[in-house]
């Protein structure tokens, strides 16, 4: 199973909305409509959509396999495509060396560099496969939060954007904070959050206590 393997360092959102809460008939339809794609032959860039749980080309939502204990599961793939700048630039210098050669030519005008530049990054993209990756997914639909298994800033982004236009729901990301605040709430002690204030802990080497560092 692709959703959960590896390391489990998880972002936690908070999913709010007009129906924050759908079935999971309407996820798994949701889900089918902006499934994984793939890329263009030639494409350069990143894709996104959605994939099932089991593996890059699961591409069945059927929603009684998705759902594990209290969690939707499926998972966000995203496949991108860039010709590294070394490697066109070595190509380049090959392919203006053959071309004054064969040209009997000194030099090559900007606009005949630019346009073996160009020919060669459609023919190095087609060589080129993606790079392909995905990112499991767990929502909790009852408690209104789901974990995406990614930290990094730019998958969180085309997490955050696809997942809005497939549900036409909000995600926002769900910090110990609101964690504590939403505790404190519904126990009662919000008063004793008020003087609350971010604190960094490290261990000091004189005296051997714990210092208190702004």
């Amino acid at each position: 199973m692709l959703v959960g393997k590896g390391a489990l360092t998880t972002r936690c959102f908070r999913v709010s909305g007009k129906n924050p809460t759908p079935k999971p008939e309407k996820i798994a339809e949701r889900l089918e409509q902006l499934a994984f794609a793939g890329m263009g032959e030639a494409e350069e860039g990143a894709v996104a959509g959605w994939i099932g749980p089991e593996h890059l080309f699961d591409g069945d939502f059927e929603p009684t396999r998705l759902v594990r204990g209290r969690y939707f599961t499926f998972a966000l793939r995203v496949d991108t495509r860039k010709v590294p700048g070394g490697l066109l630039a070595a190509h380049l210098a090959v392919e203006v060396a053959a071309t004054k050669e064969a040209e009997g030519l000194e030099h090559l005008s900007a606009s005949r560099r630019r346009q073996l530049k160009a020919d060669l990054k459609r023919r190095l993209l087609t060589e080129l496969p993606p790079v392909q990756r995905a990112y499991g997914v767990f929502w909790n639909v009852h408690s209104r939060r789901l974990f995406l298994q990614s930290t990094s800033k730019a998958v969180v982004e085309q997490f955050t954007a696809l997942f809005e236009r497939t549900f036409d729901l909000e995600v926002a990301p769900h910090a110990p904070g609101v964690t504590a605040a939403e505790w404190a709430r519904e126990h009662g002690a919000l008063d004793a959050l008020k003087d609350a204030r971010p604190l960094l802990l490290g261990t000091a080497a004189r005296n051997g206590d714990l210092a208190a560092v702004g």
